[in-house]
């Protein structure tokens, strides 16, 4: 039986089809567009399928060509600097991909599906201190969040209706190899360690930034964790540390990982929070609880091993 990775050319999704390869489980990771030879050698062992999970036809060929027993669905239009400027494809693709695979599940009898979602769909959340748990209503603000939401419901509502074994897990701000950029829709870790190991000199601002920064190891350990759950218990779990990082810690271990390594930030949020709203810490028991899984990275030791990742693979990011 094979565990579906969707979305596995994309950040989480080419890391989760790889460390589940590399133990032995049979994955099927499905990508939409051209897939590179770095992608397939990254994760060796996985069968690859190009499909549009938009297609209802395709999935079920999906569905019959293979024997699935669990989906982690990772792909999807993944922020708003790129659902914004075409909404329609970012509702087939979040919203029509997600309604698919479920019914898929449903009439295949999938063990399990796992959407993977974020805390963007709290983005008109005015409380940007206290924690936010699951029992919280959503409070989407954009084309990225609303159709986030949308799949939500549509997770639930398969749960609900058809007693399929279907939840989400949210997740936020999560940061780590392979992705090597100084965009502002994936955040300042990112930015701060590829410029600082060119031996720039970072000021700017962005001083009042915080967010619930994850490294990408954690989330892929939670997201197979939640697939191989004897039960998950509830509709939505979040998973992360519980609380926000300031882009000051978030500076203060790139300098620990990065020996000389300037950056000395001024007041604001900018442009951290072009695509993204401020809010408060994604939290709540429950997911340790039903997985029995905790982040092991701190903030600290995840920066140091993506600073030790991108030192190991200058040729992706040295000018």
């Amino acid at each position: 039986m094979a565990l579906l990775v969707t979305g596995a050319s994309g950040h989480i999704g080419l890391e989760l089809a790889k460390v589940a390869a590399s133990r032995g489980i049979e994955v099927v990771a499905t990508h939409r567009g051209d897939l590179s030879d770095a992608q397939q050698k990254a994760a060796p062992g996985v069968t690859w399928q190009s499909c549009d999970l938009s297609d209802a036809k395709a999935v079920r060929a999906l569905a019959a060509n293979y024997k699935i027993d669990a989906c982690i669905h990772c792909a999807a239009i993944s922020n708003e600097a790129y659902a914004r400027p075409n909404p329609l494809d970012a509702i087939n693709t979040n919203v029509g991909a997600t309604a698919n695979l479920l019914d898929a599940a449903r009439q295949s009898g999938w063990r399990r599906f796992v959407l993977v979602s974020s805390g963007s769909v709290f983005s008109l959340r005015k409380d940007i201190v206290n924690q936010v748990t699951e029992d919280q209503t959503p409070e989407p603000s954009n084309v990225y969040s609303t159709t986030k939401v949308c799949a939500e419901q549509l997770t639930r509502m398969y749960r609900s209706e058809y007693g399929l074994s279907s939840s989400t897990v949210r997740i936020s701000w999560v940061f780590g190899p392979p992705v090597i950029s100084d965009q502002p829709q994936r955040g300042p870790i990112p930015s701060y360690l590829l410029r600082t190991l060119r031996g720039e000199a970072i000021r700017e601002g962005g001083a009042e930034f915080s967010a619930s920064f994850t490294f990408v190891s954690d989330v892929v350990e939670a997201l197979l964790a939640a697939a191989a759950a004897p039960e998950l218990r509830h509709a939505v779990y979040h998973f992360g540390h519980g609380v926000n990082f300031t882009a000051g810690q978030a500076a203060a271990a790139v300098m620990k990982a990065v020996p000389g390594a300037v950056i000395e930030l001024s007041g604001g949020t900018e442009p951290w929070t072009k695509f993204t709203a401020l809010r408060g810490p994604l939290a709540g028991e429950r997911f340790a609880q039903d997985t029995g899984y905790k982040p092991t990275y701190s903030l600290e030791a995840g920066v140091a091993a993506y600073a030790d990742w991108m030192r190991a693979n200058p040729g992706a990011w040295k000018k």
